[in-house]
Order: C-alpha cells, then structure tokens, then sequence
C-alpha cells in the first residue's frame, strides 16, 4: 500500500486517541465552535511519524485542520489526516477544510464524528472521496461525541449540553438547612471540580446557593483562573448584591444574570452598572423557564454548561430530562437530618436507579467516590 494509505484499524484507533486529547486540550476556550483536534501523520517503514498538530484556537479563530496543516508543510503530500470531527466544506469566516485537506495532498483522512449538522452531514467526506481522498470514518466515534457532546447538543437540540455537578454526603445531603458554609468533598474532587469548570464554557448556579454561599465560581487552580468559565446565575428577582463575590469580580470574569420579567429594574440597573450582563427570560411554574433559558444560552455561543448548584435547580433539570450528564461526588461524611437534599423534594435514586442513565466512570478520588453519568435517552 501506498505510504500515507496504511490503513491498520488498531494503528488508526491509537492515532485518532491522541487527534482526541489534543483537541480537548483546547476545550472550554473555542465556544461556539468545538474543540476539534487534527494530526497529520507519515508513515515511515509501516511506523507512525507525526508531522503536523492542530487544534481549534480559542474563540474558534483558528481551524485545527489549518494549523495541522500549516505546521506539516510539504509533508502533508501524501500523508494521512486523523481528526476529531468531519471536515467541513466551508465554514463561517469562509475556511474550508476538505479545499484545503485536497490542495495540500492529504492522501486519506480518518475521521472519528459526522458532521451532526443535518445539511452538512457527510457531505465533507463526498467532497474529499470525489478528488480522490480515502476515508475511514467513524473511528472511536462515541469518544469523540463525548469531546463535542456540547457542539452536537447545540446542532440537534439547540440547548447547551448540560453537566451537572452535585457533591453529596454519604446520606445523600449537600449541606445543612441552617445555611452554615461547609465543604463536603475531599481535596481531590475540589481538583477536579478546576478541571471541569476549564472544560466548560459556563458554570451555573442558583440564586440561593449564591446568596448562602458567596461563591466565586472561578478556577482555583494555581495559574489558571484566566481559564475561568463564563458564570451565569438564575436570579428571577435579581437578588444578588452588588458586593457578593461574582459582582465584584464581574469585570475580570464574565457574570451573566438570569432574570424574570418581574425582576426589579431599578436593581437589575445596578448590576449592569457593575459589570453583569443581565439576561431576562419568561417565567414558568412560578420560576424561570429552565428550557428558553438553554435556548438563550446556545444562541449566545454557550455550547458546554456546567451546573454546580443548587437542590431546585438540580431537581428542575433532572426532572425535565435536561441533565445529559451527572457528576456525583460521594464524600463518607453523614450531615445528618438537618440536611439539605441533593434534589430538592427528590432522592438521588432519581439518577442511581433510573433507567434514563448509566454510568461512564466510577473512580476514587481520595476519600471521595466520584461516579459519572450519562443519559440514556
């Protein structure tokens, strides 16, 4: 076979591994677009030499097939491209993948995920296949939707892809009802908890685990707070106070603020005054309509929403069928009667023994059980 042809479904499966991690290195920062990752690869006496690595620049600015390319030169001529989603015809800003995958001489590409765009679905695999491009496609595909869930969650249902995180005692709390302050997961969940508000576009909370707990929602890891997500707050009344920690540092890292329409204007004046950037959406239920607000988020570029707190609103997505994802942190502490239930009016068993998920990850984490779900349907 042809150098730049060896098609070895294990050799394929390996390559595509590190196209996927180095598009995730990006994830969090490329929103709307996904984190995408491309390598180009020679294969020199059967053996695999990278010769070019791409991954979607930040704010989406930069195409990782373009950078991969750039980076090869005239190696790409006949080479062969692994990347993490199918090329694309054209993009917005004019760019086209599978022109310039073709003029530099890509012999064949290996592609992990179609397009989830239903006009565009395969549409950039026929273009490459009609100027003589081999391609294999489909290689760790369910990988690869993990890696863009948020930008095929946009593309199919129009919503962000939702995350939600709870971290619950071992009887099922996640504090007390006194509203004391207290930290229920060991140190190692707290890590990841950094890692996944990086990977996010937005983290969300609620009005009451705002005012109770003063959070920052920015990353704490060292060296990384300019890696924060947006941070969003549900505040029908708009409630939040203009000293509070999100206000306060609204001018370094986004806050953005989920009104009703009854919300007091002369407050919500105030927090845009100081920096907050105060979004109002219909009421339903006697709450904010959880559904339009997914939908205000997506048009405005939101693709990964992590949600962090508090019990109603984690009750609320849960029940809607809107949590495509569950992170648990189960610490061994037990809080006891005087505690708060994960789920507002609802026991975890809700998620645990429900059909609707399964798990993807169960690992430990210190002290902590950390479990991973994912939903079924």
């Amino acid at each position: 076979m042809a150098q730049g042809l060896i098609a070895d479904p294990e050799m394929d499966r390996r390559l595509m591994a590190a196209a996927l991690r180095h598009g995730r290195r990006s994830q969090g920062r490329t929103h709307p677009a996904p984190a995408v990752g491309a390598l180009i690869v020679r294969f020199e006496d059967g053996a695999p030499v990278i010769v070019g690595r791409g991954a979607t620049s930040p704010g989406g600015v930069g195409h990782a097939t373009e950078i991969a390319l750039a980076e090869a030169g005239e190696a790409a001529r006949g080479a062969t491209c692994y990347v993490s989603l199918e090329p694309a015809i054209r993009h917005a800003d004019g760019y086209s993948d599978t022109d310039a995958l073709i003029g530099a001489g890509i012999a064949r590409l290996v592609s992990a995920l179609d397009d989830p765009d239903s006009r565009r679905t395969r549409s950039g695999y026929a273009r490459l296949r009609e100027a003589g491009v081999g391609v294999t496609a489909g290689v760790l595909g369910e990988e690869a939707r993990r890696l863009h869930a948020g930008f095929v969650s946009v593309a199919t249902l129009g919503r962000p892809h939702v995350t939600l995180k709870l971290a619950v005692s071992a009887d099922g709390m996640i504090g007390r009802k006194t509203g004391e302050r207290m930290l229920v997961s060991g140190p190692e969940a707290f890590q990841r908890l950094q890692m996944m508000r990086i990977e996010a576009d937005a983290s969300l909370i609620g009005i009451e685990t705002a005012l109770v707990n003063d959070p920052s929602l920015v990353v704490r890891a060292a060296g990384m707070r300019a890696f924060s997500p947006i941070r969003i707050v549900l505040d029908r009344d708009a409630r939040l106070g203009l000293t509070s920690a999100l206000v306060k540092s609204a001018g370094e890292t986004p806050l953005w603020l989920i009104v009703g329409p009854e919300a007091d204007a002369g407050a919500t004046a105030a927090l845009a005054s100081a920096g907050v950037t105060v979004l109002p959406v219909g009421a339903s239920s006697g709450g904010l309509d959880i559904r339009a607000m997914l939908k205000l988020l997506a048009e405005r570029g939101i693709t990964r929403l992590l949600v962090e707190g508090g019990a109603r609103v984690a009750a609320t997505l849960v029940s809607n069928g809107l949590a495509d994802e569950v992170v648990l942190f189960r610490a061994p502490v037990v809080i006891g009667p005087d505690g708060v239930r994960a789920l507002a009016g609802g026991a975890l068993s809700a998620i645990e023994r429900s059909p609707r998920y399964r798990i993807i990850e169960d690992a430990r984490l210190g002290e902590d059980r950390m479990i991973r779900y994912e939903r079924t349907n």
